[in-house]
């Protein structure tokens, strides 16, 4: 009471995430993620001014109060992209992080995320579960600001791995991520997802990173 807390995009008073800040995140970004059966990765919003402050705020800074509000946008772009429709049985996959990530927040932010958009899917009469099957080998530095297109692919090359293929067998699959950068991890998921005998229907993101930005080279 004493000290309320402000929109996470905006710092507007007694928000967690302002009417404002919301509209930036009902886009339908489409961009080309290969061995999907759309064929692309949907987003919500482009990644800068206060949709990525809000991404930052919750995913870096512990502000779990956004994991409502963001499901709730993602199970939005679900519906409106197609890739999730009622009557339908699917699998959300959320995509992996690293130990040292989880460690540092408390938790595995994109699971605690699916698991809320499930629920939300399923009041919509889509039948959803929540499939964490996705693991990450490897990874452990922060890639979305520090290294470009051909640096990223190289680090999440061989990086994620399926922890139980039976699982994935002759399931609807929808990969779920927090942001789209060069998109190298969601073709490293799809590809993994589709090895394991799955069918991945798409790729649904919180945010893309402008692609001039995604493949610009770090200084």
């Amino acid at each position: 009471m004493l000290l309320p807390r402000g929109c996470a995009g905006c710092d507007r008073p007694d928000d967690v995430l302002c009417d404002d800040c919301r509209a930036l995140f009902r886009h339908v970004l489409a961009r080309p993620v290969p061995g999907t059966a759309t064929g692309c990765g949907y987003g919500c919003a482009v990644y800068e001014g206060a949709a990525r402050r809000a991404m930052l705020s919750w995913k870096d800074h512990g502000d779990e109060e956004c994991d409502a509000p963001f499901a709730g946008l993602l199970a939005d772009l679900a519906c409106r992209s197609g890739a999730a429709r009622p009557g339908e049985r699917v699998a959300l996959v959320p995509a992996p992080s690293s130990r040292m990530s989880m460690e540092r927040r408390g938790r595995w932010h994109m699971r605690a995320l699916t698991s809320r958009m499930c629920h939300l899917l399923s009041a919509r009469d889509v039948d959803a579960i929540c499939l964490p099957v996705l693991r990450s080998a490897r990874l452990s530095s922060k890639s979305v600001e520090t290294t470009n297109a051909a640096q990223r692919a190289e680090r999440i090359r061989n990086g994620i791995v399926v922890a139980d293929a039976v699982a994935c067998r002759r399931r609807e699959l929808i990969v779920i991520d927090d942001i789209m950068t060069t998109g190298a991890t969601l073709r490293q998921c799809v590809a993994e997802l589709n090895g394991a005998d799955g069918t991945v229907r798409a790729a649904l993101t919180l945010g893309h990173v402008p692609e001039r930005a995604a493949d610009r080279p770090s200084q």
